[in-house]
């Protein structure tokens, strides 16, 4: 009589779960980069330097993690940087009027902020279903116009900021690491552990994947838009209040730009462009080499006018991986799901 016997599974060793990490490249990448600037720029590699590195980049990364959560629902947020602006005037004007209330309450307000302005994108997209480009491209003229009406044009000078404001970015509730850091540590791993482990997280993925299939499941789509618009913009409102509070500075113009570079993190980092696929490590991993390459760029004479153009040729490399790494997972789980039949 004939039995069926079932293979047993094969052991993976250590070195196969290497090659599967999906980011092993951008690792790669970010080692070539380090050894690169170690050469050409080794004062950089002082605890001072990278300290400093790492403060000068913090904005960049809290605007990429709200980002990534609106990259993966398929959508785009143009306005992310009109938004810091617009709350880094408010904030700093309130503490010049009044300056004994304590930072504390400006950070409180700068997430208000922009939550408010991020819940407005939210209502426009999830529930009046204009698209993303056309309503956040619309809310970033109107919110850098606030900016300027509010600001009257005018830069706001030094003075203005009390030590309890100007703390939570520069101050160090742990000895030689600035606040900014700490926070922004704090930042990526809540919304790792939101995307990862919590059920709205999971909704966000689902319908960045497939509308249709996720409203099979009986998840309002709309809502999940609007929950990740508003998470979004609060970000955005706190990075305002400490943008002003880091560099001691504001005006309207502040923040040029910054979304397209949060954009370009999250698609370097392996989030998808059309929805439905991130992580944070790849995330954090991208925020890394961009960080490592502004940092030696602009050391460099004659390389700082580059940074731009660096920043464009990464999109487009980092899109045709993006792109290229999708074909090749699809057609893994094609062919893993072909050996199952």
């Amino acid at each position: 009589m004939a039995t069926n016997s079932v293979s047993a599974p094969k052991k993976t060793s250590v070195f196969q779960k290497i090659a599967r990490y999906p980011y092993l490249g951008l690792i790669i990448g970010l080692i070539l980069i380090l050894v690169v600037a170690w050469f050409l720029t080794p004062k950089m590699f002082t605890y001072d330097g990278i300290i400093s590195m790492f403060r000068n980049n913090s904005i960049y990364a809290i605007l990429t993690a709200g980002m990534m959560l609106v990259l993966i629902t398929g959508g785009i947020d143009l306005s992310v940087a009109s938004i810091l602006a617009m709350t880094g005037i408010f904030t700093s004007k309130l503490t010049a009027t009044f300056p004994d209330v304590p930072g504390f309450v400006w950070l409180i307000v700068g997430l208000l902020i922009g939550a408010i302005a991020g819940l407005i994108n939210g209502l426009m997209i999830g529930k009046l279903r204009i698209i993303p480009f056309i309503a956040t491209l619309g809310t970033m003229y109107i919110y850098r116009g606030l900016a300027f009406v509010v600001s009257g044009g005018k830069w706001f000078f030094p003075q203005v900021y009390g030590e309890s404001y100007t703390w939570w970015a520069t101050g160090t509730l742990i000895p030689t690491i600035p606040n900014l850091v700490l926070i922004v540590v704090v930042v990526l791993v809540l919304v790792g552990l939101f995307l990862g482990y919590t059920k709205s997280g999971r909704r966000v993925y689902a319908i960045g994947t497939s509308r249709e299939s996720s409203h099979v499941a009986g998840i309002k789509d709309g809502n999940v838009e609007l929950m990740v618009y508003t998470i979004n913009g609060a970000l955005c409102g706190m990075a305002g209040m400490l943008y002003t509070a880091n560099y001691v500075l504001c005006y309207y113009g502040m923040a040029d730009s910054f979304e397209m570079t949060a954009i370009a993190i999250c698609i370097l980092g392996g989030v998808s462009i059309t929805g439905g696929r991130g992580r944070m490590d790849g995330v954090v991993i991208s925020i890394l080499i961009m960080s490592v390459i502004y940092n030696f760029t602009s050391m460099l004479p004659g390389l700082s006018v580059w940074q731009k153009a660096i920043q464009g040729a990464i999109i487009i490399v980092a899109v045709f991986v993006n792109v290229a790494s999708g074909k090749l997972s699809d057609k893994r789980a094609l062919k893993e799901r072909g050996a199952l039949i």
